[in-house]
């Protein structure tokens, strides 16, 4: 698939807003700390300023961006597949993906981490990465991995059967069609599960490779709703035409989401079934990942439309961004914990920190494989 840079810019867009996740984190108020189990809190480090509307960016957030960055990641498989092969293919993305998660998982998690237990009751016993990991958490990695295997799952799928994969070709016609495949799939992928599943549950197949347990279904389907619309000739379903309505979605992505922070008090379903409720708070999430993901790619393809030096700088080291910069979010947070500053402000060096730290490191190492090849 030739550039897009709506896409391209989107990619890099969407890392922000992980970024804006991890360094928001230590300053919500929803947040905490366990000293006794640390690799239990909600973040490595949490700090005793808050600041309420980070809690409305976060949740927001949580809503769309990944299984948005799982869609803009399937977009390109086919084509890779078509011009590589299945086994040239996997094993190609089983370097990009395979070696930086390894490296995340021994070097960079712990790094990340060390701050969090440096505060734990554990810390004066000693023995940190014993304990770190006999409970291996992978942090941001665990993308990584996840993305991995749905693109392993699709490259064998390929050679097996390469003309039914193909036939998995998804072309509409409106923006309204779009909208109703990615809300029925998304409906239908989260509303069984989370009446079984509770929102915050996690599973582990072996050390790092955890995933969120209710979501993992929706991101595979938004993986191959990637999949599906890559194939399409031109990816026409994803043309302004059919995206026009973002504004629209938006609004009503936005709506969604704030009637349900309103309305939806824990207090009301005080004796309503727990599968009641998991069953309305996922179709309340889907409502919002649809109406937000969808607005997201047409606001990308409106604006997004001439090259800018900085965005794709920015483009070409998102990966990297992601990749490194929770070591400098959360070592940030855990410098500026005694300092007497607002969190909102606090949370603007973080944020900044995490990016530049990381864009910097990035664009170093790559200069120099560039070197070294040459």
């Amino acid at each position: 698939m030739k550039r897009n840079l709506a896409i391209d810019y989107l990619r890099s867009s969407v890392t922000m807003m992980v970024v804006v996740h991890h360094a928001a984190l230590a300053y919500t108020t929803f947040s905490h700390y366990d000293p006794v189990e640390y690799l239990r809190s909600t973040a490595p480090v949490v700090d005793t300023l808050r600041w309420m509307p980070l809690d409305l960016i976060v949740n927001f957030n949580e809503t769309f961006f990944m299984p948005l960055m799982f869609f803009i990641s399937g977009l390109f498989v086919m084509s890779s597949l078509e011009r590589k092969g299945s086994g040239r293919f996997f094993l190609d993305r089983t370097k990009r993906l395979g070696i930086p998660f390894v490296i995340s998982v021994m070097v960079l998690s712990p790094l990340a981490f060390y701050p969090s237990w440096l505060l734990s009751d554990a810390a004066s016993k000693g023995g940190f990465l014993s304990g770190f990991f006999d409970n291996w958490t992978p942090g941001p990695a665990w993308f990584l991995w996840l993305l991995l295997a749905f693109s392993g799952v699709v490259a064998l799928a390929y050679r097996l059967m390469p003309d039914l994969i193909k036939r998995m070709s998804l072309s509409v016609s409106s923006g309204w069609s779009l909208l109703s495949i990615f809300l029925a799939i998304s409906l239908l992928t989260t509303v069984f599960p989370s009446m079984f599943i509770l929102p915050g549950a996690w599973t582990r197949l072996w050390g790092p490779l955890v995933f969120q347990t209710w979501k993992f279904l929706l991101y595979f389907s938004w993986f191959l709703l990637g999949v599906a619309l890559g194939i399409a000739k031109e990816n026409m379903s994803l043309s302004r035409e059919n995206l026009r309505p973002w504004p629209l979605w938006l609004a009503l992505g936005i709506f969604v989401y704030v009637s349900a922070v309103l309305g939806l008090r824990p207090e009301y379903f005080a004796k309503t079934p727990q599968w009641v409720v998991g069953a309305i708070s996922a179709t309340i999430y889907s409502l919002c990942c649809t109406f937000t993901g969808l607005a997201m790619l047409g606001l990308a393809h409106s604006f997004f439309r001439t090259t800018r030096s900085l965005a794709d700088s920015l483009t070409s080291n998102a990966y990297g961004i992601y990749v490194f910069h929770y070591v400098f979010v959360i070592w940030s947070q855990f410098y500026l914990l005694t300092r007497p500053l607002p969190a909102p402000l606090k949370f603007l060096l973080v944020f900044s920190v995490g990016v530049i730290a990381s864009w910097l490191l990035t664009a170093l190492l790559r200069r120099t494989v560039a070197k070294e090849i040459l």
